[in-house]
Formats: structure tokens, sequence, C-alpha cells
């Protein structure tokens, strides 16, 4: 099915594209102050998936319904959302860049990144943490399956490929914006196993930064990618998803 929307140029940070069923989805780099409505919607979600569905947070400590923290003023926001149902934001997740004062989240987490970073020659002015990374319930295959989903019932195909292209959508724009707008050249992330497999199975390379696994809102380990070896390894691996990313 053709494209709703006028193709535009590779560098954009919004386009839209039909996936299976009835979903129209639709992504975005947010650029407005962080107190857009968009902003609040996402936060809205980020509230119901951490404190009600993952339960990873204490609903108690935001009495507005919107889970914030200081490391958003830093950071570049992304959703995705339903064209087909009035817009509905189904999918956020924030780019969090280095600041002296706050370092990135992962730190407080496993104090010795910043050593590994440094060894691995991740430069930290033009490096981010793929962060607050969660889908909305209906997209995912129960209420407490993870934060994104990826434990789904592939025996639900359709299910599988409506989750799969919001992941890969908001990965889309990261990618996108990261690579033209923001002079973004690494990226840091902790990732389920579940989470990883499935990047990986697309082509999506990352590289492990540490073995052993950290208590990070789950069972996660650390992982970093030079977003040009992503471009080249996605290239060799599956030419296919590399042109969708870079149109």
């Amino acid at each position: 099915m053709s494209n709703t929307f006028e193709t535009s140029p590779r560098h954009t940070i919004q386009d839209a594209f039909f996936t299976p069923g009835s979903l129209l989805l639709i992504r975005k780099r947010l650029t407005q102050e962080k107190t857009s409505e968009e902003h609040m919607a996402l936060y809205n979600l980020r509230y119901r998936v951490y404190c009600h569905e993952a339960r990873f947070l204490n609903p108690d400590d935001y009495p507005d319904n919107l889970e914030r923290d200081e490391y958003d003023a830093v950071s570049e926001h992304f959703l995705a959302s339903n064209a087909r149902n009035k817009n509905e934001i189904i999918g956020t997740v924030r780019l969090v860049r280095w600041s002296e004062r706050l370092s990135f989240p992962t730190v407080l987490h496993c104090p010795s990144l910043l050593k590994k970073l440094e060894r691995q020659k991740f430069p930290l002015e033009s490096t981010a943490e793929i962060s607050r990374l969660c889908i909305a319930r209906q997209y995912r295959s129960c209420a407490v399956d993870g934060l994104h989903g990826a434990k789904i019932n592939t025996d639900n195909r359709d299910q599988w490929k409506r989750f799969s292209a919001v992941i890969l959508e908001l990965f889309k724009i990261m990618y996108l914006s990261s690579r033209y707008d923001l002079g973004i050249t690494h990226w840091i992330a902790t990732f389920e196993d579940s989470l990883y497999r499935m990047l990986e199975r697309y082509g999506v390379y990352f590289e492990l930064l540490a073995p052993e696994y950290i208590d990070y809102y789950g069972k996660v380990r650390i992982y970093g990618a030079c977003i040009r070896r992503v471009e080249d390894e996605m290239r060799r691996r599956r030419p296919e998803l590399a042109a969708f990313f870079e149109r």
C-alpha cells in the first residue's frame, strides 16, 4: 500500500506509512518547549507503563499522572502516533544528551560506564543514551510484558508486525535526527535480551559494553553503537531495512 503522505527528503524528521491492520503510524521528533501538549501525552504514556503496567515506579510519586525526571530537560523526545485514532501516541523514546551535571541515567546503576565509554572511544559530547522506550499496552502482548513488549507471542503475526513497526519507527526517527540534525554519533542503551535479539534480527547492530546484567527497570545489559557502524552493518545484513531507514 502506498504512502498517504508525500514523500519527503530522507533527512526530514516526520513521515508516515501504512502497517498491518488499521494502524497508520506517524513518527516525530518534538522540538517545542518541554510543556507542549504532545510532551504531556508522552509523559502520561510513560506514567501508565512505568507506574501501573510494569510497576517499576510508585504512581503516588506522580500525582499529575505525568512521569517526568530531571533528564527530560537535556533530552530529545520522539513519539509514534496512530493517525487512524486521532493521532493517539502509542510509543515514545528519548535520547538523553551528555551533561556534566547529570551524566547519563545508566551511570547511576553502573558507575564504571564512563570508563567503558572512554575505552571504546565514545565521545561524550556526541553520545546520547536511548532511554524511556515504551509502547502502549494494546501494542504489546500483555500489560506486564516489559516496557516495550519484545516478549510478544510471535504466533500472533499481526500483533507482532504492529509492535515491530512501532519499535522500528522510533529507531528510524532517532537515527534520522541523530545523523542529520543533532550531531549525535554514538548511542548507548540498556536492553532486555528479548529486545536486543529483535533488533539484531532486523540488523540494528549494537555492541555489548558490559557482560554483566544490571537491575534497571528489569534485568538488562548495557550496549553501545557507533551510528556509522549501525549504517554499515544494516546495509550488509538487511539492505531492505537500510533502505527503509534512509528514505
